[in-house]
């Protein structure tokens, strides 16, 4: 219960933070201030400089290769479980090209960017042209007894 409420909290937390940055770009004319993406830019939507948000769910039905994560040993003996939240960056061709960390336990963190790494999507279309999507990718870890 405690890890549901810690990762909706840190979803919730990093939307604020985009949208607070996103506005406080176009007030400031600050472009890559922050390591954000310029709102205002002029590279077209769905490129790299200025993917499409898609929700977890959409590109969940997306995915055509999905490795699962290698449960670390030393997290098994630790009995450390939860969920890894990551920000993920993924190109035309449907290749994971960035992942980010939002929040989850520091010992399944790499099993889950290794994982994820490897995952293939469907490319997202927008308006029949693949493009690039910013997303978020949750990884479940489970101690199954």
């Amino acid at each position: 219960m405690r890890t549901r409420w810690a990762v909706s909290l840190a979803v919730a937390t990093l939307m604020a933070m985009s949208s607070a940055g996103a506005l406080a770009q176009i007030g400031s004319g600050a472009g890559e201030a922050g390591g954000l993406p310029e709102v205002a830019n002029s590279a077209p939507m769905g490129s790299k400089d200025r993917p499409v948000r898609v929700s977890s769910g959409v590109m969940s039905s997306l995915i055509l290769h999905r490795v699962d994560p290698i449960y670390p040993e030393d997290a098994k003996v630790d009995r450390i479980s939860g969920a890894v939240v990551m920000g993920a960056i993924v190109d035309d061709h449907g290749k994971v090209t960035k992942l980010t960390v939002v929040a989850g336990p520091e010992g399944l963190r790499d099993a889950a960017l290794t994982a994820v790494h490897q995952w293939t999507y469907k490319p997202f279309q927008l308006n029949g042209a693949p493009v690039f999507v910013s997303t978020v990718v949750t990884v479940n870890f489970s101690l199954k007894e």
